[in-house]
């Protein structure tokens, strides 16, 4: 308590997570005025990011039993799964899909109507289920009625005084509608707007989503390689090398992205029973890294057949340095490759759900003691 107040924010600075952080402005009222100061929280936050207290996946029921997203929190120790139940929505957690989720916010459509279903926008709402508020996202005033909403996205909004660049008061969300060949950006209190993208592709009804890494959402287009960044909401496009060979028309290919340990973006490519792996190098152009055959790899697992690979291949998921793959047959082999090894093992129908990661919130909920 005799140290001044520079002093007292240096070792602050160093807490080792939110967590804490939060428990040391409980300490007493000095600390706390501390801790709440804007130019504490930005330093705070350049120097780590806030951590991911859970994920949500849909439940996979039909629709008359599902249950909606469940959280699965990444330390139950730690954090409570109860904080972060979706049942305050409008009709329950039941009623809702997730779309995508960024920082602590998540995007989700209502259930009652198919994804892809012309002739009415989705109903749309941006939630922090921590603090349990939402927002409902309006449709835009020149929706045609023709189209259909193809995918939402979260984007960042402006970074704020405390270094924040998500929040429910500071976030973006953009649509893709099949039949346009611009993007619609809403911003939080405002309204929409286009993205005009026509020098990138002439419609999106060619673009095949291939996931996220290194902050974008991927898509390809024959072979451009298109890119959404979520910090900016910007689009950008580069020419995939002849080096991948593989026919972009092709109804037997699956494509993925995902990071690499190194930090490095990797595509993933699953053609003729084989798993093709290419990183991107520091000038841009793709190479071969590793491939695998994927019969050979999986010829040892439970349950496992020849047949299953006259049949494609595709990727269910990919995450933590493993791609999840299974064949479009009526009995499956559910298996997954280290993106290490590539070696192939057993993987369970939980590993293949679609996961949306959710982060405490930033800043943390914290007013400064004035006087006594």
């Amino acid at each position: 308590m005799d140290v001044n107040d520079d002093i007292l924010g240096l070792v602050l600075e160093r807490v080792d997570s939110h967590v804490s952080l939060i428990l040391a402005a409980a300490v007493c009222r000095r600390w706390r005025r501390a801790i709440a100061d804007a130019a504490f929280l930005r330093r705070f936050r350049s120097l780590r990011a806030p951590p991911v207290a859970g994920y949500y996946h849909d439940d996979g029921g039909r629709r008359r039993s599902r249950v909606g997203p469940v959280f699965y929190p990444t330390s139950p120790s730690v954090v409570d799964a109860r904080h972060f139940s979706l049942d305050f929505l409008p009709g329950g957690a039941s009623s809702w899909i997730v779309l995508d989720s960024r920082g602590s916010l998540l995007v989700l459509r209502h259930a009652s109507r198919p994804a892809r279903f012309p002739y009415k926008f989705p109903e749309i709402v941006v939630c922090e289920p921590l603090t349990q508020r939402y927002k409902r996202i309006p449709p835009p005033t020149d929706f045609n009625d023709d189209s259909c909403c193809w995918k939402s996205f979260l984007i960042d909004g402006e970074v704020d005084e405390v270094g924040g660049r998500i929040s429910m008061s500071n976030f973006r969300v953009l649509c893709i509608f099949e039949t346009h060949t611009d993007a619609d950006m809403y911003t939080v209190g405002s309204s929409w707007s286009k993205k005009n993208i026509r020098h990138i592709a002439p419609s999106f009804v060619n673009w095949w989503f291939m996931g996220y890494g290194r902050g974008c959402w991927y898509f390809v287009e024959d072979m451009t390689l298109i890119a959404l960044d979520g910090n900016t909401g910007d689009f950008s496009s580069s020419e995939l090398t002849p080096l991948l060979d593989w026919d972009p028309h092709a109804w037997d290919i699956d494509l993925s992205v995902t990071d690499g340990r190194d930090g490095k973006l990797r595509i993933l490519a699953v053609f003729n029973g084989t798993m093709k792996m290419f990183v991107r190098l520091e000038g841009g152009e793709w190479a071969l890294e590793k491939k695998v055959l994927l019969s050979e790899a999986t010829c040892g697992l439970p349950g496992y057949k020849p047949s299953f690979f006259s049949e494609p291949q595709y990727v269910l998921r990919v995450s933590e340095g493993y791609a999840i793959l299974s064949q479009y047959i009526k009995e499956p082999l559910i298996f997954s490759i280290n993106l290490e090894t590539m070696e192939a093992a057993p993987a369970t129908e939980s590993m293949t759900l679609m996961v949306y990661g959710c982060k405490l919130p930033w800043p943390p909920a914290l007013h400064a003691c004035i006087g006594r």
